[in-house]
């Protein structure tokens, strides 16, 4: 890695300003944060924006009211992820609080497919169903939005995708993109969540799915998002929400974003993975319990489901690993690989190997899967000229794709004759620190301005010379701890560092507080090893 170390800030107005620490003070400048951000996070509580901020909030309330004073039926349409699941949630508990007669429903992955489809809608208008209001999907359901126009039903879109305005054709549309700039980074979750707060303002239930959801869309933790996740994360630790607690792997276990990304999200989401196993739609159901005893069952079936998704995925990985070619984009294609989970094994094998994989799944006349990439290499650039696929969507760093059986050789070749061209490594910045700047007391004040996350990441910190007055051995020797002479732990978690552990070695780390046996210890977790002095600008 190249890394760029940073020590010319100026941060003394920012200490005298805010009346804050050095350390806190070096952060603020060297993120370069305006005076409102600083201000929002040194607060003590943070203020959610109005739901008015966006263009068509006061439209579609009203439609809500109107379906209510009418004692209309509504139906919320969701999406089989944990982002379409929590926003189903959200909306469900909102409608049951104003007594509104509603139902939902969440499309089966594997069967169905993604977005809302025109046979659930004639279903739904059989049952007498007039309104319906769709979560984290539906600004490309075009034939849908034309069914719903020729049937006078009403229709809701509230969604987080890209789209083209003049495919739009709903009675109201709540879109991150039309409103204020501090919700363009929302996800589904999120956009029902300042429907609902119009509903009932002051449920924390609500604002904890959205958490929930907006951390498994990995969503950046900057504006609105900032807000939900922060106060989610609280009113969780508070006691909120015991289906959630009942996920839980141990009864101890504090939320973060952490922990519900290793442990919460993958279960509900394996929910929506396995949908020839399971109704999806349970997930949303098992949100809404209140019964302790229904709870604590629903959650022992949930966490069978997530073992098998594991035992799953396991068992496609050894497949997989026996079928690498070792070219520059791996291909690789079973009737053995569970179409749910073949995103999971491409992320898994692509991490592991260093170079892009597409993993298939093998049905009777395609291939559906997954592609998953590796920094610097863009698969929507890449695959741009290619027009084999019958699907293909995603990012930069994922996609899914459907392909014809017969255009696979049309695949491969066209990967073997196109150069696969990689950005440049990027030159990662690191800020210049000295062991004596870390207390317990300035420490904890950095980590209040938690939750970090995407794009608002923990800094990276770069410390000299440190002297080494114990080294421990973890895991029988898989990990080690390092402690200064000062007192701070340094963990070395990547196999390759720990070769490089030596007296007067330099760090590039992240820093934290660890509490064992109700003693705060001051711990860098390390990111790399630099064996010379680098120079510090």
């Amino acid at each position: 890695m190249d890394w760029r170390i940073i020590n010319d800030l100026d941060y003394n107005h920012y200490m005298q300003e805010y009346k804050i620490n050095a350390l806190l003070a070096k952060v603020f400048a060297y993120k370069q944060y305006s005076s409102q951000e600083i201000e929002t996070m040194l607060s003590s509580r943070l203020v959610y924006h109005d739901f008015s901020l966006f263009s068509e909030a006061e439209m579609t309330l009203e439609r809500i009211h109107e379906a209510i004073g009418n004692k209309e039926k509504i139906c919320i349409y969701g999406d089989y992820d944990c982002d379409g699941i929590c926003a189903t949630a959200i909306l469900c508990k909102a409608f049951e609080a104003c007594q509104i007669e509603y139902g939902f429903y969440i499309p089966k992955r594997i069967e169905e497919g993604y977005g809302l489809h025109v046979d659930v809608l004639e279903k739904a208008l059989l049952k007498g169903y007039r309104n319906i209001i769709t979560v984290d999907n539906g600004v490309r359901s075009i034939e849908a939005m034309k069914f719903v126009k020729d049937h006078q039903m009403r229709l809701i879109i509230s969604d987080h995708h890209t789209f083209e305005m003049d495919q739009i054709d709903c009675d109201c549309l709540i879109h991150p993109f039309l409103a204020d700039d501090t919700f363009h980074n929302c996800c589904g979750a999120g956009m029902a969540l300042q429907i609902a707060r119009c509903l009932i303002p002051d449920n924390k239930e609500i604002v904890a799915l959205a958490a929930l959801a907006t951390i498994a869309d990995s969503m950046p933790v900057t504006r609105e998002n900032r807000n939900i996740i922060r106060n989610g994360i609280e009113y969780l630790n508070e006691g909120c929400m015991p289906a959630l607690h009942a996920l839980k792997n141990k009864p101890q276990d504090t939320f973060n974003i952490k922990m519900m990304s290793y442990t919460i999200i993958p279960k509900i989401n394996s929910m929506g993975r396995l949908s020839d196993r399971v109704n999806v739609n349970n997930a949303v159901r098992y949100l809404l319990l209140k019964d302790q005893n229904a709870i604590l069952n629903v959650a022992r079936q949930i966490n069978k489901i997530n073992d098998l998704r594991k035992e799953m995925s396991g068992e496609m990985e050894k497949i997989a690993n026996g079928e690498i070619k070792n070219v520059p984009f791996e291909i690789i294609a079973s009737h053995d690989f569970h179409e749910g989970i073949v995103g999971l094994v491409a992320s898994k094998m692509a991490s592991a190997h260093h170079r892009p994989f597409l993993v298939l799944s093998e049905l009777e006349n395609e291939y559906k899967g997954s592609m998953r990439s590796v920094e610097g290499f863009d698969l929507i650039r890449f695959f741009s000229d290619f027009d084999g696929f019958e699907r293909f969507g995603g990012h930069a760093q994922a996609a899914g794709v459907t392909i014809k059986k017969e255009n696979l050789e049309a695949l491969k070749n066209y990967i073997d004759t196109h150069e696969m061209i990689y950005e440049e490594n990027k030159i990662l910045e690191c800020e210049y620190a000295l062991e004596q700047a870390f207390s317990i007391q300035t420490v904890m004040e950095y980590m209040e301005l938690a939750p970090f996350g995407n794009g608002f990441e923990e800094i990276l910190f770069y410390i000299q010379n440190i002297q080494i007055r114990d080294k421990i051995s973890l895991a029988n020797g898989k990990y080690y701890k390092v402690i200064s002479t000062s007192g701070i732990e340094y963990l070395f978690f990547h196999s390759s560092l720990i070769p490089l552990i030596q007296d007067g070695m330099n760090i590039i780390g992240k820093v934290s507080l660890n509490d064992y046996r109700g003693q705060l210890h001051i711990c860098i977790v390390v990111e790399d090893v630099i064996m010379e002095n680098m120079y510090v600008q």
